[in-house]
Parts: structure tokens; sequence; C-alpha cells
């Protein structure tokens, strides 16, 4: 049986990044049409399965997310254009903490 969270928020720092992909995708700008609809997608599905994402190893998990957020649980979701969406479950809720592009995304696994 698959974990259903309770509800899916958004991490004050994850906040900006996403309103920026929104609005550029409003403005038809790509590739942040084709990143907006892939996080749209995606939302259900981790509302209907928490753990959809790929999981990262705790060993593999990058030392800033450790610091930052005090993550124990780190998931990843590969969306259009190189960019990942990474999550954390906390209790019964899942708590989106970053949207990167493929060269931030390299940044934090190498630390």
């Amino acid at each position: 049986m698959p974990f259903r969270p309770t509800s899916v928020a958004v991490h004050p720092n994850a906040q900006s990044r996403l309103d920026e992909i929104a609005e550029a995708a409003t403005m038809r700008r790509q590739p942040a049409q084709a990143i907006w609809k892939a996080i749209h997608a995606a939302v259900p599905r981790i509302k209907m399965d928490g753990q959809w994402g790929e999981v990262i190893p705790p060993t593999a998990t990058p030392g800033r997310f450790v610091r930052e957020f005090g993550v124990t649980n780190l998931y990843c979701i590969d969306l259009p254009s190189f960019h990942r969406l990474f999550y954390t479950i906390r209790e019964r809720d899942v708590i989106v903490l970053r949207l990167v592009g493929h060269r931030e995304y390299d940044r934090l696994m190498r630390s």
C-alpha cells in the first residue's frame, strides 16, 4: 500500500525558485513551461504515493540538505531540461525542499 501524505508543502527556500518558473511559464518561455507542466504532473503522483520519487540513499544525501534542513530521507524527481525537484517526508507530510538546474545539482551532489 502506498504512503499517502497528509499534505504537500513547499519550504520557503524553494518557493522563490518555483515562483520564477511559474512566472516564466506564464510568459510562455521554454524550458520553464515544460518544467512547470512536469511539476504539476508530479504533485498529484506524490499526493497518491509520497515515496514516488527516486530515493537518495543516506550515504549519498548532500551534506547541505542535512545541514540546512536536517533531512533523514531525501527524494528526487527528474524534470525536463535537467532540472530536479528534491523533497523529504516529515511525519506524514511531504515538503518540497529545492528545485535545481543541472549545474546546481552537480554542486549539491559533490557537497
